[in-house]
């Protein structure tokens, strides 16, 4: 790699790279009412922004081979349209190069319209805005193979093994507008992956063609993951989960998120999963064809699941009790051992409002699932409680519209069933101190 501080040899670089810089630029520029660029693409004189030094642009140069499998150079300017760094490797050093290099008090780092391919992951630090364009697109490398402990009946051991593409260690970040393929590797990648980080905001992106997670946050406070499209990934679609599992940003508890407006299809286990969460909100999704309960807090406190669209469930090894469109759960596997024992371990204050759910075997359900499936005391001692169900419409549930198999102080009221095999089912001996009222069944 060799890095230029002085920009020399930019006037070499020709129309692609040049083409990206004064139409994002220009554009960054207009925004702000400054003309950056003349129409030859020269900087004019006088011509910036403000704090300018802040803004990296990371784009690659026109027909520059090198080897990388795309015959592209990756180069990154800096705000004066000056080439600060460039590299014949994979595009994650230029992006890093980028992501060091703004300053603590914060700046953009816009990836151009063309497709990059990474190496491993590229981490951001605080106070960084990463945005593409329109056709801006973060590609995975394989690095091996893995064993999926549970695949589906169209995968085969061992699958395809990548990285993740954006790490995210740092305070107040947002990630936007980047289409991130997984280039089919299955296992031990995110598209996206925030761990301890206060303030996060994602949005407007797509993740295709794999991801063991695809959007993941751990100990995070403040997350927004807002108008994102997530086509097939393998184990989750948004979650608080993170790959690989079991390591030590697994299943950590996150606080304040709002998940929102988002598409997630074609999913092997959770469309949406807020695990070990508290204060959140899942509003106005549309989740399609999962495995398992489409938009699933196990466990979850303090939270509001509203307004969703929630159809075409196709159980995947299912727990006691079957998936569901929407689920409060408490899940013995689910907990570390510091939450075990705790008020966090258990899912408690939900509400379930105004959701469609269609075509899954039970559309709205309740429960509890040990570690030992024969232990049967567990669904009285670490039951859901004060959960609110009502206004939604449920259709054509094989099993059940509504199922509580445990649950306490719970509420099951002004709810439309529709062609369900059971409207409401409640398990007497495991639930207690459940109102129920004003359910219709059609």
């Amino acid at each position: 790699m060799t890095v230029d501080i002085n920009g020399a040899g930019t006037g070499s670089q020709q129309s692609g790279w040049q083409a990206s810089r004064r139409s994002v630029l220009s554009s960054i520029g207009a925004a702000a009412g400054i003309g950056l660029f003349s129409g030859t693409g020269q900087a004019q004189t006088g011509a910036g922004l403000s704090g300018a030094g802040a803004l990296y642009l990371v784009t690659t140069g026109a027909g520059q081979s090198n080897g990388n499998g795309n015959g592209t150079e990756y180069l990154v300017l800096d705000g004066s349209g000056s080439v600060a760094f460039s590299t014949g490797g994979t595009a994650d050093e230029a992006f890093q190069y980028a992501f060091d290099n703004v300053p603590d008090s914060g700046g953009p780092v816009v990836a151009s319209a063309d497709t990059f391919r990474f190496g491993g992951p590229a981490t951001m630090g605080d106070n960084t805005a990463l945005t593409g364009q329109q056709g801006t697109r973060f590609v995975v490398s394989q690095t091996g193979t893995a064993e999926d402990p549970a695949p589906s009946e169209s995968q085969s051991n061992p699958l395809p093994a990548g990285h993740d593409l954006v790490r995210v260690r740092g305070d107040n970040v947002a990630v936007t507008g980047i289409e991130f393929d997984a280039d089919g590797t299955q296992l031990n990648n995110q598209a996206i992956q925030a761990d301890q980080c206060d303030g996060v905001y994602i949005a407007r992106n797509r993740t295709v063609n794999g991801f063991q997670m695809a959007l993941s946050f751990t100990r995070c406070t403040g997350v927004t993951v807002e108008h994102n499209e997530v086509v097939n990934p393998n184990w989750y679609g948004i979650t608080s989960r993170a790959a690989p599992t079991g390591s030590d940003r697994d299943l950590r508890q996150s606080s304040d998120v709002v998940i929102a407006g988002n598409r997630v299809v074609g999913v092997k286990f959770n469309n949406i999963a807020p695990y070990n969460v508290a204060n959140f909100a899942v509003i106005g999704n549309v989740t399609v064809d999962g495995g398992h309960s489409l938009i699933a807090c196990s466990p979850a406190q303090r939270g509001t699941i509203v307004g969703n669209v929630c159809r075409d469930l196709t159980e995947f090894a299912p727990d006691p009790g079957g998936e569901a469109g929407i689920e409060i759960e408490y899940k013995e596997t689910h907990l570390r051992e510091e939450v075990a024992g705790t008020p966090r371990a258990r899912s408690s204050d939900i509400t379930i409002s105004g959701n469609q759910v269609d075509n899954c075997p039970v559309g709205i359900l309740a429960r509890t699932v040990p570690a030992d499936a024969d232990n049967t005391d567990a669904r009285s001692a670490e039951r859901p409680y004060s959960f609110t169900i009502t206004g939604n419409t449920v259709s054509n549930a094989s099993a059940a519209g509504i199922r509580l198999r445990s649950g306490n102080a719970g509420v099951v009221a002004t709810n439309t069933v529709r062609n369900a095999g059971t409207a409401v089912d409640i398990d007497e001996e495991f639930t207690a101190d459940i109102e129920q009222g004003l359910n219709v069944t059609r």
